[in-house]
């Protein structure tokens, strides 16, 4: 079902949520729903529209972002807000980047392997056992953009460097080294919360 209707972009965001307003059966769900959309539908249109550039696929990845949402409530609620934003955005690039994989597929564009170095990537796995992921996600979210994003792109929507360079507009080599030092800090960020707790 299309909740939206082309250029009228803005009555397909009342459309999203009078209908989901009319499915949750739950009072109190309904209610967190309605807060959790007028805070982050403004935040949301503007990540996915970042990403994909293109008002179509936009509105398709903005409905997908509040159906997961709606999917999720049980597991939302509970988080500090902090957390709950990192993971509402990180669900709303996961939807942009699932659009614009299968734009690539159609338009023939091949994945190349990767260069990033196993011994890091061990360190980075090693770190993050044992974590909920809304923590990872909300600690990648809270690095430097330059190096969040990177991260967000490769780890969590498991997309290749050269993916990465050519969506950001950046070289693959700065792409490489900003992933590098990435995942230096968020190693350090998880290490120190392991140390401390």
């Amino acid at each position: 079902m299309r909740l939206f209707a082309g250029a009228d972009f803005l009555k397909g965001f009342f459309k999203v949520l009078t209908f989901y307003l009319s499915i949750i059966e739950d009072e109190s769900d309904r209610l967190f729903f309605e807060r959790i959309y007028n805070l982050y539908a403004d935040d949301i249109f503007r990540r996915v529209y970042g990403i994909l550039k293109n008002m179509h696929d936009a509105e398709d990845a903005v409905q997908d972002t509040w159906q997961k949402i709606y999917e999720h409530i049980a597991k939302l609620k509970p988080m500090n807000e902090r957390v709950r934003r990192a993971y509402i955005m990180s669900i709303a690039k996961n939807q942009s980047l699932t659009i614009l994989r299968k734009r690539k597929k159609e338009e023939n564009i091949l994945c190349d392997i990767d260069t990033a170095d196993v011994a890091e990537e061990g360190d980075v796995f090693a770190s993050c056992e044992g974590e909920d992921i809304a923590f990872i996600v909300a600690c990648m979210q809270k690095l430097d953009e330059r190096y969040s994003d990177i991260l967000v792109y490769y780890y969590l929507h498991n997309h290749s460097l050269k993916e990465i360079a050519k969506m950001m507009g950046l070289s693959v080599n700065t792409v490489g080294s900003r992933l590098a030092r990435g995942r230096q800090k968020l190693i350090e960020m998880l290490e120190r919360r392991n140390t401390d707790g």
